[in-house]
């Protein structure tokens, strides 16, 4: 049985049990508690519990925007497989023809071998690495926040496989700085990224192949999180990308525990 929340105070315990599991906590939650207890604070989210009438088997948050036909699951609580996919179901039967996101725990199998009957894709495994401490590697190319001198070349540079593109970005005032690399007038580099929360990340990271492994990277990473404090600056990357997690460190990330991730997605 599925129910609709609007107050986690009555799941505490629930919340706890599974949150000390490994094998269960969700990534979101154990990188930040205010994923879950602030969701219901925003527009367009809604939470679930799933019961078999009188013990909680799931507790689930999503965000849904029906003008994008889209959800995202926020927050996944469950060690049964069959709340999991009894909660999935629901969605698909409310939300049919969305396009269904999931942030999941690679070590939870059952949620899993749940989205593979769903015949979801899979993403490579990734971790949330979290700046530090300054680094005695400092980078000194030109960095420049975007302007109107070269606003036509970032959107023209700028991911199209995205949903934040460069005119949505330009757009998300509130939400995005964006930082240039320049290189004798030319951008060959941006960083898109948060800065209106507390933990803020790089949205979308670009340097262009020639010049590549010079520098530019660290540079934009470090002008954004020198602009970024004193809050803090976060960075996913995938667990494989050895040089990419070896280039953070080297600016003075680290890996934060509990929060390894896959992201799955299909339509319903």
């Amino acid at each position: 049985m599925i129910k609709e929340i609007y107050s986690f105070d009555s799941y505490e315990k629930f919340i706890s049990d599974i949150s000390r599991d490994p094998n269960f906590a969700d990534p979101h939650f154990e990188f930040d508690h205010n994923n879950l207890y602030d969701s219901l604070k925003k527009d367009n989210r809604k939470a679930y519990i799933v019961t078999n009438g009188k013990k909680v088997k799931g507790l689930f948050v999503w965000l849904i925007i029906p003008d994008e036909n889209y959800i995202e699951m926020l927050i996944g609580l469950s060690k049964e497989e069959s709340s999991i996919s009894e909660m999935i179901t629901f969605i698909e039967s409310e939300y049919k023809g969305y396009q269904l996101d999931f942030v999941i725990n690679p070590k939870h199998h059952l949620f899993c071998n749940v989205l593979k009957t769903k015949n979801a894709s899979f993403e490579n495994e990734q971790q949330w690495m979290i700046w530090e401490k300054e680094s005695e590697n400092q980078y000194h190319h030109e960095i420049v926040p975007l302007s109107d001198e070269y606003e036509s070349q970032y959107i023209d540079k700028h991911n199209k496989d995205t949903y934040w593109t460069a005119e949505k970005v330009i757009e998300a005032k509130d939400r995005f700085r964006v930082y240039l690399a320049i290189n004798e007038e030319k951008v060959v580099g941006y960083i898109d990224v948060t800065y209106c929360y507390e933990k803020n990340e790089p949205y979308d990271l670009w340097i262009d192949n020639e010049f590549q492994d010079k520098g530019y990277e660290q540079a934009l990473l470090q002008a954004a999180i020198k602009m970024n404090k004193p809050k803090k600056m976060t960075v996913l990357v995938d667990v494989s990308n050895y040089d990419e997690v070896e280039m953070l460190e080297s600016i003075g990330f680290v890996s934060v525990e509990g929060t390894n991730s896959i992201y799955a997605t299909y339509k319903s």
